[in-house]
């Protein structure tokens, strides 16, 4: 493949990389505060496998940045772990995503279509903590081939005797034997494609059957309540489903019929249709989250009530932290205005004590009598009461 049609396809999954990174990371942002938000109308269980969805997603976008090195620079640069770990993630996605949007569709048809107690069951957190590690064991068992037969391999073409070189080419692969490599096929797209689709559709579907059945059963005046929410479960399985098909089933078709018709070589178009064909699981990686929150309302109206919250309490901690920094300004204040008046007081009090005592050596008598003396005494210590009493008030 020559170095602009390389360069093209690894723009092509560069900007898929990059809006799958973003778009996963606002989900996560929108959904995470309101696991441990009180009022959401939105069932936990829903919220934590969208949550669990996006965490899978941005573990496939960490995988993808391999692949998009690998393409932009024409070999496999890393070690056999980054290979294995590269691959695991890959095979994830093929399995985590559908997972995922099964469990979402079967709690949405329990919690409305079932009973009150088995509504509960379907919502709860324990529940859907419970069904995410026993299915992520379940995965990981099944990926046994990725761990066993994963590895880089070598070619080495142009060999130039003469001059002594030789091209060489390192390639990360998943190569089993071929009877272990069509059975791993063979389980992954019955259990991430086939089940899941079927899943999908049974349960969505069935949602709109029993609102219109119970609309059937209850006033009049409900109905056109009850025919918006059959018309929003209806546009919802359609999206789902179309996205389901469009990215996936192209993928498992190349897949088998590269093994049916493997040729030795495969021409320029073919490597950019492949590459293609391979990039539509990573779509999903970016649609899937986005189309459940973007088309729910609640989740949409929960994160808004979750950030006026937050700016509430935000304003709240502001008016406080100010009226604090208020109090402790106006205290420093009547500080520094009770020291001012206390030296006020204090000069008001030596000077008319010194007039007092000229006063008295100004009189006739040559000796100030006893009374004048105890007089100016009396009148000192008052003024010093005085002065001690305002000093006491103002501190």
């Amino acid at each position: 493949m020559k170095l602009g049609y390389r360069q093209y396809v690894a723009g092509t999954y560069i900007a898929f990389n990059i809006v799958g990174f973003a778009l996963n990371v606002w989900v996560a942002y929108v959904v995470a505060p309101l696991l441990t938000a009180q009022r959401v109308r939105v069932p936990k269980a829903i919220l934590f496998y969208i949550l669990i969805l996006c965490i899978s997603d941005l573990m496939t976008m960490i995988g993808m940045l391999f692949l998009i090195t690998e393409v932009v620079l024409g070999t496999w640069m890393f070690s056999s772990f980054a290979c294995t770990s590269y691959l695991i993630f890959d095979s994830m996605n093929k399995f985590v995503a559908p997972i995922i949007v099964v469990l979402i569709s079967r709690t949405c048809y329990a919690t409305v279509c079932l009973d009150k107690a088995k509504q509960e069951n379907a919502a709860s957190l324990k529940q859907a903590v419970a069904l995410v590690v026993v299915s992520l064991c379940v995965v990981m068992a099944l990926l046994w081939p990725v761990f066993a037969y994963s590895e880089v391999f070598t070619l080495y073409f142009n060999v130039n005797e003469t001059a002594k070189e030789v091209n060489v080419m390192r390639k990360c692969s998943f190569l089993p034997p071929p009877t272990i490599e069509l059975g791993f096929s063979i389980v992954a797209c019955t259990l991430s494609y086939a089940i899941p689709l079927f899943g999908i559709i049974y349960w969505y579907v069935s949602v709109p059957f029993f609102l219109r059945k119970r609309a059937g059963e209850s006033l009049v005046q409900r109905s056109s309540s009850a025919e918006g929410a059959i018309k929003k479960v209806v546009a919802t399985v359609i999206v789902l489903t179309a996205v389901y098909v469009v990215c996936w089933t192209p993928y498992w078709i190349s897949l088998f019929a590269h093994r049916i018709f493997a040729t030795s070589s495969m021409n320029r178009t073919l490597v950019i249709l492949s590459y293609l064909i391979h990039l539509l699981p990573y779509v999903s990686c970016v649609a899937y989250p986005v189309i459940f929150t973007v088309m729910n309302r609640g989740i949409k109206a929960a994160h808004a009530e979750v950030l006026k919250n937050h700016k509430r309490k935000l304003l709240s901690i502001k008016d406080e932290a100010g009226q604090q920094i208020r109090i402790a300004v106006r205290g420093a204040a009547s500080k520094s205005r009770g020291s001012d008046a206390t030296k006020i007081c204090n000069g008001l009090m030596i000077e008319r004590s010194v007039s007092n005592m000229s006063n008295t050596l100004n009189t006739k008598n040559d000796l100030p009598s006893f009374n004048s003396v105890a007089e100016a005494t009396t009148e000192s210590t008052a003024t010093n009461l005085r002065v001690d009493s305002l000093e006491e008030t103002l501190l």
